[in-house]
């Protein structure tokens, strides 16, 4: 679908009733990585998930990006696609998306459920972001999947290398520029998920349960950086427990 000059794959399934997820991934991902827990979540209203800017077969526009112009991208897609109110479900970086999304268009935000993410990156962090940004910029895909998996990895990345590359700095600007001085603004409900042994720990998740005005956290036990991946099961026991603790129907209109 086309959302202003650029395109973007998007996937649609389930029946078009209450409640729709939009399912943002994380850095050098694509949708596909919905797949373990897509069917649940079909199966419970309507799933929406898409290949953000420069990942998987979306395009990539050109200049410099920031974390707005990715809300603005989950924006359209809801617009495209007829969704007046969604739960977003961000993955690491599509956490960011999600919380930038909450901040500038709260009125289409019901929930927010966030996986290994973080509203700040740390020196180091952001530095870490900036070395992919420059192997996009000199190897290609290849030069990204090296940066973060390691030569050894054999995991196989689709995308347009610059557009992944502007997308990093996004994530390295969260050391200039953190999310954390306006988590409270937020007030949807949200959950908070990261596994156990996340490589980027578990501290991040429990600032922002610290900061969001209505917040879950739970630490997945065995768990790494992909709880949706890496235990798909209890990925969703979690989210269904926490939606029904309050009993609200997430469509356009809350009761």
């Amino acid at each position: 679908m086309d959302v202003g000059g650029f395109a973007l794959r998007a996937e649609m399934s389930g029946e078009p009733a209450a409640p729709a997820f939009v399912c943002l991934h994380g850095l050098a991902d694509s949708l596909e990585i919905w797949d373990p827990v897509a069917p649940a979540l079909a199966a419970r209203g309507r799933l929406v998930r898409f290949d953000q800017r420069g990942h998987g077969k979306s395009e990539a526009p050109p200049g410099a990006y920031d974390r707005r112009d990715l809300a603005n991208d989950c924006m359209a897609v809801l617009d495209r696609l007829g969704v007046e109110r969604a739960i977003l479900v961000g993955h690491s970086m599509g956490g960011v998306v999600a919380m930038a999304a909450a901040l500038a268009r709260p009125e289409r935000v019901s929930r927010l459920v966030l996986i290994g993410t973080a509203s700040r990156a740390s020196e180091r962090a952001a530095a870490w972001y900036e070395r992919i940004a420059r192997a996009g910029e000199a190897q290609g895909l290849e030069g990204i999947r090296r940066a973060i998996y390691g030569d050894g990895a054999a995991r196989a990345l689709e995308g347009d290398a610059l557009g992944i590359a502007r997308v990093a700095r996004v994530l390295a600007r969260l050391h200039a520029d953190p999310l954390t001085p306006r988590l409270r603004e937020i007030k949807c409900p949200a959950l908070l998920l990261v596994g156990e042994k996340d490589p980027m720990g578990t501290k991040a998740s429990a600032l922002l349960a610290g900061e969001l005005g209505s917040a879950t956290l739970e630490i997945v036990p065995g768990c790494g950086h992909w709880v949706h991946v890496d235990a798909p099961d209890a990925f969703v026991a979690s989210l269904e427990a926490w939606l029904a603790a309050d009993g609200r129907d997430e469509g356009g209109d809350e009761t």
